[in-house]
């Protein structure tokens, strides 16, 4: 909690608006996260999705706990190692990976996670350019979520997933022999990340289930990760919540229960591999923004504030935030308001139809609960990047400072 005087120091040092990071929240994430699989399966691995949210600071936070890094792209793959994590504590997952990522990785001991047939053909350059190398290698199966009635639970209910390899006997028996020909290949991990409408309980048990039927039918004596991906719930504020949330430990003893009925899995013990995203960042961030002014038009009392939806929602749901408002002076009244960003945009709005404390302008609106997805998806439109500052001993740095003109055009041409 931060008080009206440390929020106009905080600007005065990184201007406004500012995001204002909570390490202690992911830290908590992150211990009962670990705690709730690891006191069912000793051999669990947390993997930080970095596509979540990046700030190295962040990723750094994962890399002294000994933790591994989930990436999805050449660019994250470099941060990993820019902040000094360690290869072999990198899993290189997503649908795009060139020649030169997957020969960077491989030769790195990475774990790299096929998506495409393309990258069969990757792979088998790499063995056969190194044939004394042994090379691990990973598949990605494309899991379906359709339940009994029919009813699809893949994001945004698409009766097909578009990644992964199709899991029937003839693609996977396909698969296997494409790479096992090369005689230095062994695939030695499954991951199963399906987005989910409602990441249910029940989504990770099919998939938990499918790659372990995979694993003993096909690959029982190799298989040294289970990976079954991220998108498991963390906290949930009751102002976003559509029902019931499953907790860590729920996930928890539903996959473990699954993976060690598994006779195949109770001789080879293989890693269970997690990467939470959204559960470990989406309760650390908060985004604090400046009331510019109030207007009413016609019913509708409009509060225009110096930051953006960009900054808080950009995928621009309609679920509000919970929020604060730290206020300048005291007041008892209370008003029903929409607070509405500085783009040229419409749709712009940060907090629809809220009641609460009437605001002035001067006052500052606290949104909570920003940490996933919304540093890595918001463009630079019409702003610049606001800074993000973290406490740290009773004082207030930036891990990121607020983007200047110079940084944000620095790749541009100026010249004709």
């Amino acid at each position: 909690m931060v008080n009206y005087q440390q929020v106009k120091d905080i600007e005065s040092v990184h201007g406004c608006p500012f995001y204002l990071f909570d390490r202690q929240a992911f830290l908590r994430n992150y211990d009962q996260i670990t705690s709730a699989f690891k006191s069912r399966y000793e051999k669990f691995i947390l993997a930080y999705s970095y596509k979540t949210n990046y700030i190295p600071y962040l990723c750094n936070i994962i890399r002294e706990k000994g933790s591994f890094a989930e990436v999805v792209s050449r660019l994250e793959y470099d941060l990993a190692l820019s902040i000094g994590q360690h290869p072999s504590k990198i899993i290189f997952n997503g649908p795009v990976k060139h020649y030169k990522d997957i020969e960077l990785a491989l030769s790195n001991d990475s774990i790299v996670n096929l998506d495409s047939w393309y990258e069969v053909t990757h792979v088998t350059r790499y063995a056969e350019t190194y044939p004394g190398k042994q090379v691990k290698i990973g598949i990605r199966i494309n899991i379906g979520l359709s339940d009994a009635a029919g009813q699809s639970h893949i994001q945004q209910s698409l009766k097909v997933g578009r990644f992964g390899f199709a899991p029937d006997a003839e693609n996977i028996t396909k698969l296997l022999s494409g790479l096992t020909a090369n005689k230095n290949v062994t695939i030695t991990s499954l991951h199963g990340h399906t987005s989910t409408t409602d990441r249910s309980i029940w989504c990770y048990e099919v998939i938990t289930r499918t790659l372990c039927d995979i694993a003993s039918a096909y690959l029982p004596e190799t298989i040294e990760h289970i990976n079954i991906g991220g998108g498991i719930y963390g906290y949930m504020p009751p102002e976003m919540s559509r029902g019931p949330v499953p907790s860590f430990d729920d996930y928890a003893a539903a996959v473990t229960d699954i993976l060690k009925s598994y006779q195949w899995a109770q001789g080879k013990n293989p890693y269970l591999v997690l990467e939470p995203g959204v559960s470990m960042t989406a309760n650390t961030l908060s985004f604090v923004t400046k009331v510019i002014g109030l207007k009413q038009i016609q019913n509708k009392l409009f509060v225009t504030v110096d930051g953006s939806a960009f900054n808080t929602k950009p995928t621009f749901h309609k679920f509000n935030h919970p929020f604060e408002i730290i206020k300048s002076r005291p007041t008892q009244q209370t008003a029903t308001y929409n607070v509405v960003g500085s783009t040229c945009m419409e749709k712009d709005y940060l907090l629809t139809e809220v009641t609460g404390a009437e605001v002035q302008e001067g006052d500052y609106i606290k949104i909570n609960n920003v940490g996933a997805y919304t540093l890595v998806l918001t463009p630079p439109f019409i702003n610049s990047a606001p800074a993000i500052v973290v406490e740290d001993a009773g004082t207030y740095k930036a891990v990121r400072t607020r983007q200047l003109l110079e940084q944000m055009f620095c790749n541009y041409c100026f010249n004709k």
